[in-house]
């Protein structure tokens, strides 16, 4: 018993020890499916920090149910010919003043089939970006569990289940 509590431990510590980032993971993705970017997560690995998908690029990030622990990051898509298409992805711990997946300055994003929580907002799109949010579960966040700017020309929202954000669960930002 008491060797299985120490293996136990270090395995554990031996596996956040060495985790990879999510930055280091998209980084050393290459290309596949039409995309510039193809990053096929393991189910069985924890990812970590924020990543930011490359400006005027076809990017697919596919979670498989993957763990990530943005851990005050966000998965980050910024610029016109950006293209973002996130699924199956089990993002935890987001940013302060952006959301686990952030969509800014015209970029366009496909959000589906993800579980996020425990952040501080769950999606933001901003500064006429555009999305389709669907198919994802996005709750306990502690401000809002989706987050609109004014200038955002299309956000299309469909099948999700949002609940428990204690700002709100859809937010509509306007600058004043």
């Amino acid at each position: 018993m008491r060797y299985s509590v120490v293996l136990l431990a270090l395995t554990l510590a031996v596996s956040v020890t060495f985790a990879k980032t999510l930055q280091q993971a998209y980084d050393e993705a290459g290309p596949g499916e039409g995309y510039d970017k193809l990053l096929v997560l393991d189910p069985n690995e924890v990812y970590t920090g924020r990543c930011d998908v490359l400006k005027g690029k076809k990017s697919c990030i596919r979670g498989n149910g993957a763990l990530c622990d943005l851990k005050d990051g966000s998965v980050y898509a910024a610029g016109y010919g950006t293209d973002l298409h996130i699924t199956g992805c089990c993002l935890i711990n987001c940013n302060e003043y952006s959301g686990a997946v952030a969509v800014y300055e015209g970029a366009k994003a496909l959000i589906e089939g993800n579980t996020i929580c425990k952040g501080n907002m769950g999606v933001v799109v901003w500064l006429s970006s555009t999305a389709v949010i669907k198919n994802n579960i996005i709750w306990g966040n502690v401000k809002y569990g989706v987050a609109r700017h004014e200038n955002t020309p299309t956000l299309t929202i469909l099948y999700n289940d949002v609940d428990s954000n204690p700002g709100g669960n859809y937010m509509y930002l306007c600058v004043g």
